[in-house]
Order: structure tokens, then sequence, then C-alpha cells
């Protein structure tokens, strides 16, 4: 008897080492991204930081221009920094995306060759069982044939 084959197991394997290096691109591009967000929560929390250390120094009243000048600065420093970070939060985001879509897309023919192989492996259970029947059907009737003779 004949042992099953999948005709297209090499694509499939194929595409099973696709899928591993599309989930690790895929890590890689969730975990720059987390990274640029994590950036960017840093940069809020000291904007948010020099807001209080400007509000303390206008509140003590003590050198408020040289206090509003270096605060000032830092503020601008701190708005152009969330510009860019975020402008790269938005590249980092479609990168993830497009790794999630390929992977998808991976995935999809990944289970399409599944249904062809439990396709395939249903044609070859069909073929075997025919050959099976065939088999008893050829022993019953050399059974019959012996029994006739010796009769």
């Amino acid at each position: 008897m004949k042992k099953f084959v999948f005709s297209l197991q090499a694509l499939y394997n194929y595409k099973l080492t696709v899928e591993r290096l599309q989930k690790a691109d895929l890590k890689k591009a969730q975990q720059a991204l987390q990274e640029l967000l994590d950036e960017e929560s840093r940069l809020l929390q000291a904007y948010a930081n020099n807001e209080r250390s400007l509000e303390e120094a206008l509140r003590k009243g003590e050198n408020v221009g040289a206090a509003l000048m270096e605060h000032d600065a830092f503020f601008r420093f701190l708005r152009e920094a969330l510009i860019e970070i975020r402008i790269l939060i938005e590249e980092a985001e479609e990168v993830v995306r497009q790794c999630q879509e390929r992977l998808i897309l991976t995935m999809k023919e990944i289970k399409t060759y599944l249904k062809l192989r439990e396709e395939q492996f249903a044609s070859y259970m069909k073929e075997v069982q025919a050959e099976e029947a065939k088999e008893i059907d050829d022993l019953v009737s050399f059974n019959v044939i012996s029994e006739d003779i010796n009769a």
C-alpha cells in the first residue's frame, strides 16, 4: 500500500518558514513602536515637569525673566522633539500594519494549504478503502472458488 504524500508539502513548509520570519519581523516592529511610545511618554512627562518647575519659579517670584527664558527654550525643544517622535510613531505604526497584513495573507495561504491537504488525504483514504475492498472481494472470491473446487 502506498504512503500518503501531500503534493504541496514543500510549498507548505516554505510558507511556515515565511510565517515564522514574518512573526519575528512583526515583533521587532512592535518593539520599535513601543520604544517610540515610551520615548513620547518620557517627553510628555518632561514637559509636565518643566511646567511645574516654571509654576514653582513664578510662585517664588525669584528671577522670573531668567526662569521664563530657560523654560521657554526647553518648551520649544520639547515641542520639536514631540513633533518628530509623533512622525516616527506614525511611520512605525504603518510598518506594524504592513507586517500584520503580510502575516495575515501568509496565514490565509497556510490555512488554504491545510484544507488542500485534508482534501488530498480524504481522497487518499477513499483510494485505500477501495483497494482494501477489492482485496477483500478477491479474497472472498478465492475462498468461494477454492470451496467449490474442494467440494
